[in-house]
C-alpha cells in the first residue's frame, strides 16, 4: 500500500514539475518578435493599450488606443455626420480622421500664428504633426495642448487632430493621442 502511495506522489510530482517547465520555458520566436515590436514603441503605447482596426469606419489603417482598463471606459469608434471618424476612449482619448480636402502643415502653422484669441507655442513638430500649447490671451486658465497631424493611409491624405468640447488636454494627454496617431499602421490588403 504504501508503494502504491509513493508512485501516486512520484508521478503527481513528475507531472507537476513538467507542468512548471513548459509554463516557464521560455518565450517562443513569435512572443520574441511581438516583444520587439512592442519595445519600438514609445512607453506611453506598451500598456494598458488595445489596437482598433479602422477599415470599418472607411480608413484602411489600425491605431492603438487606450484600452478599458485604463481608460475606465470602451472605445467609441463612429463616422460623424461631417464624414469625419471619431475615435473616443473615456476622458482621455478624443481625436477626429478626416480626408484632407484642403491645406498642407505650413497652412495649419500659419493659422496658430494669426490666431487673436490664443496664443500657441509649438513644442514638437516633425514632417507631418505639430504639437503645441495654446493660452488665452492675458488669461488666468491653465495652457491647453493640443496636436495636429497630416497622414497618408494608402494614398489618402489625412488630417488628424485631438478633439474636445471643453478646451484641449494636459500635455500627457495631447502626446500619447499624438504618440498612437504617429504609429498608425496600414492594414494589409485582403488576399
Amino acid at each position: 500500500m504504501q508503494q502504491i502511495e509513493a508512485m501516486k506522489l512520484y508521478t503527481l510530482t513528475g507531472i507537476f514539475l513538467i507542468a512548471l517547465l513548459t509554463a516557464c520555458g521560455g518565450e517562443s520566436k513569435t512572443d520574441e518578435a511581438e516583444g520587439d515590436a512592442a519595445s519600438d514603441l514609445p512607453a506611453v503605447l506598451q500598456t494598458s493599450v488595445t489596437t482598433a482596426d479602422l477599415s470599418e469606419h472607411f480608413i484602411n489603417a489600425s491605431i492603438i488606443i487606450p484600452d478599458s482598463n485604463r481608460a475606465k471606459s470602451h472605445a467609441e469608434i463612429y463616422v460623424n455626420d461631417f464624414g469625419e471618424t471619431r475615435v473616443q476612449v473615456g476622458t482621455i482619448y478624443n481625436i477626429v480622421i478626416a480626408e484632407l480636402l484642403e491645406g498642407d502643415l505650413n497652412s495649419y502653422r500659419q493659422g496658430l500664428a494669426d490666431d487673436l484669441t490664443y496664443t500657441h507655442e509649438i513644442i514638437e513638430e516633425g514632417s507631418d504633426y505639430v504639437l503645441y500649447k495654446s493660452v488665452i490671451i492675458d488669461s488666468h486658465l491653465d495652457p491647453e495642448f493640443h496636436f495636429y497631424a497630416i497622414k497618408d493611409i494608402d494614398g489618402v491624405k489625412y488630417e488628424i487632430h485631438d478633439y474636445s468640447e471643453e478646451g484641449g488636454y494636459a500635455e500627457s494627454i495631447a502626446r500619447m493621442m499624438l504618440e498612437s496617431v504617429n504609429h498608425m499602421n496600414v492594414n494589409n490588403p485582403a488576399t
